[in-house]
């Protein structure tokens, strides 16, 4: 990955640049394909385990669901890979991986039905009937290639997916699909994959995506949104990020507005002038008051939500004895919560509309707070200020500051896990994409709220929008688990 940006005083760059900037807001750092592909290889304890519930047991292994769900994120990397300049939106990619997943859930539910289907089979007794000795790998295969092949070409902001994206996916099937030898079930399998994917795909066609991105104008008044570098200017010339997202249909929630947050502090109060001098210290680029662990963990939290707590759920259940029912249902409830979590989120921001940070501290002479102070050279953790390229610039996202899409995505990833599994208390150590650093968590809530602070140490949030933002993914997550994919 290879990419230039510039200082932001200099305020200048060719029109060779737009997406690639984009690109940095939303992918940190490309994982690498090589790394990711290799979690197919699922460990053998996995292979072996059962589904255990008050139906009985069913020896089906969650290799096939870990594998397509790995294929999908897979599919993310190489299109990230092979079309550098162009970026997939961490919102976008939370709605195809909600899809990918449900299809692979709706799939097996089709087959044994153990929880509630969400897209395909609400007259289960008749659909099961029909599915009787029908293989579940084929079935899972089937309908999650069928949902990728669908979205992969639209999942960047170019809409462009090159042939070798497809060889790569074509090339999953056809292993998955050579291991299954019982010909009559595979068949079936495949039939039902089909019909799985047919059914999310046409419950989704009219979602609103298509016309979630129209021009928006900043605002003028203190503590309203600004555009900011490199988006104030040509060839942007003022950009808000896909605005109407908070309008696209939610998996589950009633309507996006579900869980708006209260409103923000004033800009002339008390509790923002005390968040205004917090982030002024710990956000800014140089800042002599910002902990090395502090600086660690804003650059290890900025990679893709959706893709990190998708990476915590696979390491629990590493741990566990999950078969493929089990873990098809956790990874599809998962993606559903963190599509609603952007979306929910999107909705906030326009509704309030505030301004970011760097916004605020350069303009603080005009906020009509008297005891903020302004700072006009004021900039993010990534900045260079030696304005040579570096891959570590990841400039403030385009879009407002409250509530922080990226506390919600992580307070609905942490609650719906937690209660899934029943508690806050789980182990793991993960690897993050955008950072070269690994760490360890005991809790959900742990990670969650360092996810969340993560946004005021890299300069991007305020702190009331980061914990109330943590806040409304865990009405988010807990709405999901309880009202979705139940167990029959």
């Amino acid at each position: 990955m290879s990419t230039q940006l510039f200082r932001p005083a200099t305020k200048s760059y060719n029109s060779f640049y737009p997406i690639l900037i984009l690109f940095v807001v939303f992918l940190s750092c490309k994982k690498d394909i090589n790394e990711t592909s290799s979690q197919q290889d699922v460990p053998g304890a996995l292979s072996r385990n059962l589904l255990k519930n008050s139906k009985g047991d069913v020896n089906t292994s969650a290799a096939m669901v870990i594998r397509w769900n790995t294929a999908a994120i897979d599919v993310v990397a190489r299109l990230q890979e092979a079309v550098p300049e162009s970026p997939v939106p961490p919102f976008i990619e939370s709605r195809y991986y909600a899809m990918v997943n449900l299809a692979m859930h709706d799939a097996l539910n089709n087959i044994v039905p153990y929880y509630q289907t969400y897209a395909l089979g609400k007259d289960q007794e008749k659909s099961n009937e029909r599915y009787k000795n029908t293989n579940p790998d084929a079935a899972v295969a089937q309908a999650a290639y069928d949902v990728i092949v669908a979205l992969y070409g639209k999942l960047n902001l170019a809409s462009v997916a090159p042939q070798s994206v497809k060889d790569y996916v074509d090339g999953v099937l056809q292993q998955s699909l050579d291991d299954i030898k019982d010909a009559g079930p595979k068949k079936k399998g495949v039939e039902l994959g089909h019909l799985s994917a047919q059914a999310i795909l046409a419950l989704r066609a009219n979602d609103g995506m298509g016309s979630a991105m129209y021009p928006v104008p900043e605002g003028t008044e203190p503590g309203q949104y600004r555009f900011t570098f490199p988006f104030d200017g040509p060839p942007f010339n003022g950009l808000y990020l896909f605005p109407g997202w908070g309008n696209v249909t939610p998996f589950g929630l009633t309507k996006g507005s579900q869980f708006r947050p209260g409103p923000p502090y004033a800009v002339n109060s008390a509790e923002y002038t005390a968040d205004f001098n917090e982030i002024k210290s710990l956000g800014r680029y140089n800042s002599t008051t910002r902990t090395p662990d502090q600086t660690e963990i804003a650059k290890y939290w900025v990679e893709s939500s959706p893709q990190m707590w998708n990476t915590i759920a696979l390491k629990i259940v590493a741990q566990k004895n999950m078969g493929a029912w089990q873990v098809a249902r956790l990874l599809a409830l998962l993606q559903m919560s963190e599509a609603d979590a952007y979306i929910g989120s999107f909705e906030a921001k326009l509704h309030y509309f505030t301004w970011r940070p760097v916004t605020a501290i350069r303009l603080a002479a005009t906020d009509g707070n008297p005891n903020t102070t302004a700072d006009p050279e004021w900039d993010v953790v990534g900045w260079n200020p030696s304005g040579e390229p570096d891959l570590r610039y990841w400039p403030t996202p385009p879009i407002p500051d409250y509530p922080s899409a990226h506390a919600v995505a992580g307070g609905a990833g942490a609650e719906l896990i937690k209660d899934f599994f029943g508690s806050d208390n789980q182990h793991f150590s993960v690897t993050s994409t955008s950072y070269p650093s690994t760490r360890s968590f005991t809790t959900l809530s742990q990670a969650a709220r360092e996810n969340s602070l993560s946004r005021i140490y890299i300069g991007y949030h305020f702190r009331q929008a980061c914990m109330v933002g943590e806040e409304q993914g865990r009405d988010i997550g807990k709405w999901i688990f309880d009202h979705y994919l139940k167990e029959q």
